[in-house]
């Protein structure tokens, strides 16, 4: 990214060098901005704050991810693609870096080398405030897309490659291992005050549909987005072709169902169809095991990892024991019994929502008419 935004793109004028990076450095915190007043919307659907649990959500997270800079092996969700390198040669480069940014700031989407901003995420789901969501990635999308700032020297294009050879050895240093153990410290620390504060009745039901909506529609989403790893790890399981596609198609449509049943505030029922689907995985599992051994492809996430078959077991059993508290100590509420007329401080958000949307819609057409463009070339 950053040999994509440097003076010798513009023609050695820092100048319009300047402009790009402005425009990039905004493109990712309005993105970065918009994903947090997303994801804190979705936990306001789902019945955030929630109180007791919801404060022991981001201490767990802040906890699992503190110990990943610790050298345990925690993963961290992304997708690990790099944005479309075509547009750089397609667009203006003012153009381009403002895309670059928009691609760079929502996080998840590209490459994430520690767990902090996973954390910070968490911690915005959790509060169920768009505002303050939008505050609390914006920052992050802003210090990614201020990265460029660092290829103010380069002056051809050797440069460029040099400094991101720097950047790489860079990124692996125990340095950067101890600032984010140190953040994510903080995190857990002021946490664990607030703990002590938080006067709220616990919320068991509404976090664990969040819980369910969460873990079910991110896998969905991964499946969809990694289609041909997942159909790898369905042929590994000794399917029938029948079956198969039937299952390529079926289990992602089955995760949207139960996230898209609690952000309709159906938690029990969430809690309930993920019962279901929750004893069928465990029974595919259970006849792998008898066709190829103990150790079995880990699908959850449209993953290529290879795992034991009782983790797989019990990583089910844990989430039935959450889809158990779901249905029994959660409610199904029409959704739309609890919207009202946004007001006052939800007006911004509902903007920025709003503005997200369009970015998306906008930055879709585009790519796609590039794709075609380049495709009649």
């Amino acid at each position: 990214m950053v040999e994509t935004i440097t003076p010798v793109v513009h023609g050695g004028s820092r100048s319009r060098w300047g402009i790009s990076l402005a425009l990039h450095a905004i493109g990712a915190f309005v993105a970065a901005a918009i994903v947090g007043s997303l994801l804190a919307g979705a936990g306001a659907l789902l019945g955030a704050p929630w109180g007791v649990p919801g404060a022991v959500l981001v201490a767990a997270a802040a906890t699992l991810y503190l110990a990943r800079e610790l050298g345990a092996p925690v993963p961290v969700p992304q997708l690990r693609r790099q944005v479309p390198d075509w547009w750089r040669t397609f667009f203006p480069p003012h153009v381009a870096a403002f895309l670059y940014g928009l691609g760079l700031g929502p996080g998840f989407l590209t490459y994430l080398g520690h767990g902090t901003f996973v954390v910070v995420a968490v911690a915005a789901f959790a509060s169920g405030r768009p505002l303050l969501g939008a505050a609390v990635l914006a920052p992050f999308g802003l210090a990614r897309g201020l990265g460029p700032v660092l290829a103010f020297g380069v002056r051809s294009p050797h440069d460029a490659a040099a400094l991101v050879e720097r950047l790489d050895r860079s990124a692996s240093r125990a340095r950067w291992r101890v600032a984010n153990a140190l953040a994510l410290s903080a995190v857990l620390v002021a946490t664990v005050l607030e703990l002590r504060r938080v006067d709220a009745p616990s919320e068991v039901g509404p976090l664990a549909a969040a819980t369910l909506a969460l873990t079910f529609g991110t896998a969905a989403v991964a499946k969809l987005a990694r289609r041909a790893a997942w159909g790898r790890t369905l042929g590994s399981y000794g399917l029938r072709p029948g079956a198969t596609r039937l299952a390529g198609f079926g289990v992602p449509v089955v995760e949207l169902g139960i996230a898209a049943l609690a952000l309709a505030g159906l938690g029990s029922s969430a809690g309930l169809l993920s019962m279901g689907a929750l004893v069928g995985f465990s029974g595919a599992i259970v006849l792998a095991r008898v066709r190829s051994g103990r150790r079995l492809e880990c699908g959850c996430f449209a993953g290529s990892g290879t795992r034991d078959y009782r983790v797989l077991l019990v990583r089910n059993l844990a989430l039935t024991g959450v889809a158990v508290v779901a249905w029994r100590a959660g409610e199904d509420a029409p959704l739309l019994r609890s919207l009202g007329e946004p007001a006052g401080a939800d007006l911004l958000p509902m903007v920025l929502v709003v503005l997200g949307l369009a970015l998306a819609v906008w930055v879709g057409a585009v790519a796609f008419a590039g794709v075609g463009r380049r495709s009649e070339g």
